[in-house]
């Protein structure tokens, strides 16, 4: 039997693409999933495109591998982001920070910011979404598909509107409670889906994104957590960002028949007048 040592950062075993963005003392580490990777592998097979090149522990809900001394290492999936979502994702590396930062999320104590391009403008710059949506029930082991109703709140802002370009917006996603695909969901269910969304998407204008840009991802980016938090006696504060993809930019700066080098410069010129970093979200 090996022992079992607390993990160090810098020996997590990260899978190509994925990168650390922020860690503390606590033991919370922030990484940065690339689209299409997993939050944990659902077999085997499905390691190479899991966040750590480790294996997992359904029950536990950890990551787990041999150091080279023959110590087991442990990393804890502390939330979870759809395969499509790119961005800030977190794991624990001992079960106390990751106990308590679990129960932040299940509180509704953290906050989290998401951005998405959607299809068309909303009519208002910024408001909430308060709705009931379907989730999975499970009685006596037994899942029943869409059993009951549940509350989905989120608040958004538009942050920009291209024109010119494809009829889509930039929003800017905070979500109060944390119900499966809500999002996702929500978007399509006020009139706005999100471009490249194959479940609850509209797909005639996905293929159109993908015809004149060539991107295929889902646009829905993770961009930031914050956490306020108490642990061994003391207040501490963690916070991890993670940049738009480029991606986002590609589709957001197409014109038709526009040149390269003139959409850089529209971008670079429209970047000036709108940023991401600086701008409040207002309450509502």
């Amino acid at each position: 039997m090996t022992e079992t040592s607390q993990t160090r950062v810098e020996d997590l075993p990260l899978n190509r693409g994925v990168r650390v963005l922020e860690s503390n003392e606590d033991g919370i580490v922030a990484l940065e999933k690339p689209q299409g990777a997993r939050s944990h592998p659902n077999s085997r097979k499905d390691i190479r495109r899991a966040l750590l090149t480790a294996s997992y522990d359904y029950e536990g809900e950890f990551y787990f591998w041999n150091d080279e001394a023959g110590n087991e290492q442990r990393a804890w999936l502390i939330n979870r982001l759809d395969s499509p979502t790119s961005g800030v994702i977190l794991l624990g590396l001992n079960p106390e920070i990751t106990k308590e930062v679990k129960n932040l999320f299940a509180t509704h104590k953290v906050t989290k910011t998401y951005y998405a391009l959607v299809r068309q403008v909303p009519r208002n710059i910024s408001g909430s979404w308060v709705d009931m949506i379907s989730k999975d029930l499970v009685n006596n082991g037994r899942v029943i598909k869409k059993g009951r109703r549940v509350e989905a709140k989120t608040s958004f802002q538009v942050i920009t509107k291209p024109t010119g370009g494809f009829p889509i917006a930039l929003l800017k996603l905070m979500p109060i409670t944390g119900r499966t695909h809500q999002l996702r969901v929500q978007c399509r269910k006020h009139g706005h889906p999100i471009v490249g969304d194959k479940t609850y998407g509209n797909f005639r204008f996905n293929k159109e994104i993908v015809v004149e840009t060539g991107e295929k991802r889902m646009m829905l980016h993770s961009g930031e957590t914050i956490l306020n938090y108490s642990f061994k006696g003391k207040i501490r504060s963690f916070r991890a960002k993670s940049e738009l993809p480029e991606a986002f930019r590609h589709v957001m700066r197409f014109r038709p028949g526009m040149s390269p080098a003139r959409a850089a410069r529209s971008e670079t010129a429209e970047n000036k007048r709108d940023t991401l970093e600086g701008r409040r979200f207002k309450e509502t």
